[in-house]
């Protein structure tokens, strides 16, 4: 059906653009321990991506996004962008949730690391079943509403977007969030309840000097219900700093999720003082070109849980924490090709530390 619709929409354009991507990754662990690498981890696995926009008018455009990854095929947009100024604009039906700075880099083309940031991991986070992923997995795609625009100053700018969508799922027997729920119930939501959420990002792009190019800062918001019948609460708080000198990128981020849990202390290790889990990560990467052929990136990011665990909770303590440090390089053999080569050692709190070699091909057309 959406291939239909797409296709009269591409008739009736006078603009069309098609572009996508492919990521084919091979993870190696270093001593094989299966307990680590969780289902999505193991042997090759392949992302792909590919968007249409097409300008329907002037004020009207049309964006679809399918996507292939440990989530199978989504589609991660399919929405209509009403362009009524510059400082106000409507965007509806499915889109990428402006949730911090990444969700605008997720696909695998747009960063230089073979993974993403701890705080967005997906299938290739080490231990993922055991702490239920980390913050919010990207892409994080939701039916909705957005409102969104920018004020333009002589040297800086301030992007706005404020959104309601239907909003992340879970289940209070979990007492957590269920990310294969929220992906596969993609059409109803199942409290009835939106979630709201809104962004900000602050950039002055003319700063004094040759070096010192762009700079911004950005904080963002969500709130919303996730159990089925509406009780239970999450939050995410985030701020994130971006700049550019020279040629070398700076980027960080701070990332929380509070989630409520259940008044039911016979699933839980320790007594419920605090109905709530605290999910806290970060992480601060620097990359840039060695020359037209090479690139590099080195990337220190951080995850912690704290809280009640539920009773069959592979984690032991109400405390737990992951450090990751990444070095990487990408080749750049001919236009549109790189070899992603990247080297993760991971520190657990819980487990026994691990050390993991990425490597792979990107495709962009």
């Amino acid at each position: 059906m959406n291939v239909v619709v797409l296709a009269l929409l591409a008739g009736l354009a006078a603009d069309v653009n098609l572009a996508g991507s492919v990521f084919l990754n091979q993870a190696s662990l270093f001593n094989q321990n299966a307990d680590a690498l969780d289902g999505t981890m193991r042997g090759m696995n392949a992302e792909a991506s590919v968007k249409l926009v097409v300008d329907v008018n002037e004020h009207l455009s049309a964006s679809a996004k399918i996507c292939f990854g440990c989530h199978g095929f989504q589609a991660d947009q399919v929405h209509l962008d009403w362009t009524i100024d510059e400082q106000f604009n409507v965007r509806f039906g499915r889109f990428p949730v402006p949730f911090g700075e990444f969700y605008l880099r997720h696909d695998p083309a747009n960063h230089r690391s073979s993974s993403k940031p701890l705080p967005y991991m997906m299938g290739r986070m080490l231990r993922g079943d055991a702490y239920n992923l980390t913050i919010v997995p990207e892409p994080y795609p939701d039916n909705g509403v957005e409102l969104y625009g920018t004020l333009r100053g002589d040297i800086h700018e301030l992007a706005y977007s404020v959104y309601a969508v239907a909003g992340l799922k879970g289940s209070a027997a979990a007492g957590d969030l269920d990310f294969i729920r929220s992906r596969t119930e993609y059409f109803a939501d199942n409290n009835r309840t939106p979630s709201v959420g809104g962004r900000l990002a602050w950039s002055f792009f003319d700063l004094p000097g040759t070096l010192w190019r762009w700079f911004s800062v950005g904080a963002s918001t969500l709130y919303g219900h996730y159990d089925d019948d509406g009780d239970l609460s999450y939050w995410l708080a985030g701020v994130d700093v971006y700049t550019r000198l020279g040629q070398v990128n700076v980027r960080g981020e701070l990332t929380m999720r509070r989630t409520e849990v259940p008044d039911r202390p016979e699933s839980y290790r320790q007594v419920l003082d605090d109905r709530f889990t605290q999910r806290e990560g970060f992480y601060l990467q620097v990359d840039g070109p060695l020359n037209r052929y090479l690139e590099w990136l080195v990337r220190w990011d951080g995850f912690r849980l704290a809280g009640p665990q539920r009773i069959n909770s592979p984690i032991p303590d109400t405390s737990s924490n992951i450090l990751r440090y990444t070095g990487g390089i990408s080749l750049i053999p001919t236009t549109g090709v790189k070899v992603k080569l990247n080297y993760e050692y991971w520190q657990f709190s819980a487990f026994s530390d691990e050390h993991l070699l990425h490597s792979g091909l990107v495709g962009t057309f």
